[in-house]
């Protein structure tokens, strides 16, 4: 089998982009493109991970691939990934945990992903590979029997996956994303995943080949999961990364008084905010962010990390921190390795920062958020 050969990609997710149908997402894509474009200086595609809904990706499959395609070099970006995380609305006035249905144990998230890589495949150069990055089976209270479900819808993708390649030589693969909450939360519950359900079925080329993981660096960091550890399971276990999802996660600091009243500014309705505190008496989690700030007071040697992607460039939020250091380590571990190709910055956020920027603020940022990262990987690499 040919190996397909990638040049790396740096570019951003469009899930920070409302839309809960085609044409208004690609209008607004088209606009924060050109201005980003403009940022940068570049007349070279933007790079862009293209999030679409179910409602979206009905609407395109409606049209023929070249009409999308068309429409999106008209606009000048270039897809190289998919976010096949969120099926709804994601910019509905409350997500929360509606953003994990449904979960891989449903034949809706099977005829998702499968029609998702149908339409990966004629956007993407022949010959090449790309991800598409899905949730991690679904929130923790899936019982024994909804996994064994999921494992076989897996399995179901695999084989389309595996189809797919024959057919136009494009290795597409899919690309489980570790989530705080999630049942895979931390790299050892991928690790179990593998090794006692999916490589159970004698297919096991298969499986590595096209069933990754998506490393968002952000999640690893609300656990308190060094990145060092991470890839260092993942690499014991033979798990391929699939996509790194270039990220950062709100810190607060007991020793800042003004820690409190910041945080509660990001305690707001629409996203879950997982909340990890750690202090000399272990690590504490809470769902959500109003829920640990309703249990909590920070104070002492309180560390909280809260599931808030927050602009990458950026090491400090006014008073609080960022986990910036935790994705400038994992650049360095990551960034010299040719087979991870794929780097989508995903700060879908900006929308609920206490001061939210208007649309040319967040083309500015977002193009500074690629300016950082291509910095440092290129540094790195």
């Amino acid at each position: 089998m040919t190996e397909p050969i990638n040049e790396r990609r740096i570019g951003y997710c469009t899930n920070v982009h409302a839309g809960t149908d085609l044409s208004s997402m690609l209008q607004t894509l088209g606009r924060c493109a050109s201005l980003i474009q403009v940022e940068l200086a570049e007349d070279a595609p933007l790079p862009v991970g293209l999030w679409l809904s179910r409602q979206s990706l009905d609407d395109a499959r409606r049209q023929t691939p070249e009409r999308l395609r068309e429409s999106l070099e008209d606009m000048n970006v270039q897809v190289f990934t998919l976010n096949g995380f969120p099926y709804g609305n994601f910019h509905d006035d409350r997500v929360k945990h509606n953003v994990y249905q449904p979960d891989w144990s449903r034949p809706e998230r099977l005829r998702y992903t499968i029609d998702l890589a149908d339409l990966l495949v004629d956007l993407v150069p022949a010959g090449t590979s790309a991800g598409i990055s899905t949730l991690p089976i679904g929130w923790s209270d899936l019982d024994d029997t909804r996994v064994d479900e999921a494992v076989i819808n897996l399995q179901r993708a695999v084989d389309h996956l595996v189809m797919i390649e024959s057919r136009t030589g494009c290795c597409l693969h899919l690309d489980l994303e570790p989530e705080p909450g999630c049942l895979l939360q931390r790299s050892d519950d991928v690790v179990d995943l593998f090794e006692n359900r999916l490589l159970t079925s004698g297919r096991e080329d298969d499986v590595r080949r096209h069933l990754r993981v998506c490393h968002d660096v952000c999640h690893a960091s609300v656990m308190f999961e060094s990145q060092q550890d991470v890839i260092a399971n993942y690499d014991s276990a033979g798990i391929g990364i699939g996509k790194i999802q270039v990220s950062t996660a709100l810190e607060a600091r007991g020793e800042d008084e003004a820690s409190m009243e910041r945080l509660r500014l990001f305690a707001e309705p629409r996203w879950l905010h997982q909340v990890s505190i750690r202090n000399q008496q272990g690590i504490t989690f809470y769902e959500d962010l109003e829920e640990a700030l309703e249990e909590e007071s920070i104070s002492g040697d309180d560390c909280w990390r809260v599931h808030f992607h927050v602009p990458v460039h950026r090491d400090r939020i006014e008073s609080l921190h960022t986990t910036q250091d935790d994705l400038k380590q994992a650049i360095e571990l990551l960034a010299s390795r040719p087979e991870i190709t794929e780097w989508e910055v995903e700060t879908y956020a900006w929308s609920a920062l206490p001061e939210t920027p208007g649309l040319e603020e967040l083309a500015a940022g977002i193009a500074d958020e690629i300016r950082w990262t291509r910095r440092h990987v290129e540094a790195a690499s």
